[in-house]
């Protein structure tokens, strides 16, 4: 099966993945086995990462939901139902981990915030789906690109 994204763990001894048989997988860098199975989602996962605290890892996939896992607990403690299509990406806020960006073919990306994960801010403005997206190291800028053929940046405020 293809695997159409890939993190790495702040400490670098860790990946996590995630593809076409809608399974996230957790790799130990230093001997190559997965540790974790991330089994939850109806559909493939389009994107995955991890919050800066180590301990949670996100997952968005094409059910239009975003997942958030718990590597201590080895379990999913949150499903947000994110979308109105597939979830193309998913990025924590990279300070505190309090913020979770997601993107999506209807369009938009959209603020999550913790505790909770309730919606922050949509992110409203191409005119295509959005197929990528990151945050500054600062966490104040974000920016998306689409398949509008543009991209663009957004105050994460």
């Amino acid at each position: 099966m293809g695997v159409y994204d890939i993190a790495f763990h702040q400490d670098g001894s860790l990946a996590g993945t995630g593809g076409l048989d809608a399974f996230g997988r957790v790799w130990d860098l230093r001997t190559g086995r997965c540790i974790m199975f991330l089994e939850g989602h109806l559909k493939e996962i389009y994107g995955i990462n991890f919050s800066p605290n180590g301990y949670h890892i996100a997952t968005g996939s094409g059910d239009n939901t975003c997942k958030v896992w718990d590597l201590r607990q080895r379990r999913c403690i949150y499903t947000i139902p994110a979308h109105h299509n597939l979830v193309t990406g998913v990025k924590f806020e990279p300070i505190h981990g309090n913020f979770l960006l997601t993107g999506a073919y209807d369009n938009t990306a959209k603020i999550w915030t913790h505790p909770g994960w309730s919606p922050l801010k949509t992110l409203a403005g191409h005119e295509g789906k959005v197929m990528g997206l990151d945050i500054s190291s600062d966490g104040q800028l974000i920016a998306t690109c689409s398949y509008d053929r543009t991209f663009k940046l957004w105050m994460a405020e």
